[in-house]
C-alpha cells in the first residue's frame, strides 16, 4: 500500500530522449516518490539500458526468499506494504505497482508495450484502456495459465516486437523469476502482482483508501477467499521471520533498494543509472 497521491508538479518536455521526442523528466525534484520512480525509468529507456524493477510486500517478500529469487539482480526494488516496511525499518519510500505503472504510461511518446500474466479477457481489457487513454500500442499479449511462454521463448517474443515496457503480473515469486530472465537492453521489464485485474476495472480503491492507508482492508473486503491469509497467517509467519527477511531484502536486496531511495534536492534526471 502506498500513502494519498497528491497534486503533481507539472512535468517538463525539454529533454529529448534518443529519436528526439520530449522525455518526460521532472521539473521539480522534491516530488512524490511514485513519480521519481517512474521517472528514473524513463530516464533508464531513453537511455537504452532497460531496468528490471520489483516491488515487496510481506506475503511477496516470503515467497520470493522461499523461491530463491535474486534480488540483487534487480535495478530497483520498491516496498509496497506497511507491514514490511515496519519490519525492515528501511529509508526507501513505500511505493507500489499501481502508482508507478500508471506514471510511466503518461509518457508523452508512444511505447510499444507487452503485458504477461492474467486471462486473457483481463489482458484486452488492460491493453484496451491503455491504448485509449495513453496512446500507446499494445503488441503482445500473454495470459498466465495455457498461453504461458517459456522465459527463453518469451525473451525472444519481446525482441520480435521490439518492446519498450513489459509488465508482468504472475504473482511471487514466478514474476520475479520472469522478469530477470526477460532482461534486455532497451527494455523497462517491471512485475506488477495483481495491477492487471485492478486496472482492468473502472476503479479498484475508492478514492479514501489511499489517504487512510487502509488499501489493503478494501482488496481483503473483495477477495475475502484468496486473501484473508495474506493478512493473518502470513503476517504473523512475517513476524515471527523478520530476522531472515530483513537480511534477505536489505542485505540481498540491499543495492536495488538504494536506488530509490531519493534524497532531498537530488534531481531525478541526475538520478544514478540502473
Amino acid at each position: 500500500m502506498t500513502a494519498a497521491p497528491r497534486q503533481s508538479a507539472p512535468l517538463s518536455d525539454d529533454v529529448l530522449d534518443l529519436r528526439g521526442q520530449p522525455a518526460l523528466v521532472l521539473a521539480d525534484p522534491a516530488e512524490t516518490p511514485e513519480r521519481q520512480f517512474a521517472a528514473m525509468l524513463l530516464a533508464d529507456l531513453r537511455r537504452g539500458s532497460g531496468a528490471t524493477v520489483t516491488w515487496l510486500n510481506h506475503y511477496s517478500a516470503m515467497q520470493s526468499l522461499h523461491g530463491g529469487v535474486q534480488l540483487d539482480r534487480f535495478d530497483y526494488l520498491g516496498l509496497d506494504g506497511i507491514l514490511l516496511c515496519h519490519l525492515l525499518k528501511s529509508e526507501a519510500p513505500r511505493t507500489s505497482a499501481d502508482l508507478v505503472l500508471p506514471l510511466l504510461l503518461e509518457h508523452p511518446v508512444r511505447l510499444r508495450v507487452a503485458l504477461i500474466g492474467s486471462t486473457q479477457e483481463t489482458l484486452h481489457a488492460v491493453a484496451a484502456k491503455i491504448e485509449a487513454q495513453y496512446g500507446h500500442h499494445v503488441v503482445l499479449l500473454r495470459d498466465g495459465y495455457a498461453g504461458l511462454s517459456t522465459p527463453a521463448e518469451l525473451r525472444d517474443e519481446l525482441r520480435a516486437a521490439r518492446v519498450q515496457v513489459a509488465v508482468v503480473g504472475l504473482g511471487a515469486p514466478l514474476q520475479d523469476h520472469y522478469a530477470l530472465a526477460l532482461r534486455s537492453p532497451g527494455v523497462v521489464v517491471a512485475t506488477c502482482g495483481g495491477w492487471l485485474d485492478q486496472f482492468a476495472g473502472d476503479t479498484y480503491y475508492p478514492a479514501w483508501a489511499y489517504p487512510l492507508r487502509l488499501n489493503w482492508l478494501v482488496r481483503l473486503a473483495r477477495e475475502p477467499r484468496r486473501l484473508w491469509r495474506r493478512y493473518t497467517v502470513d503476517a504473523v509467519r512475517a513476524l515471527r521471520s523478520r530476522t531472515a527477511l530483513r537480511q534477505y531484502v536489505t542485505g540481498v536486496g540491499r543495492r536495488p533498494m538504494t536506488a530509490v531511495i531519493f534524497q532531498p534536492g537530488t534531481a531525478t534526471a541526475d538520478a544514478p543509472a540502473a
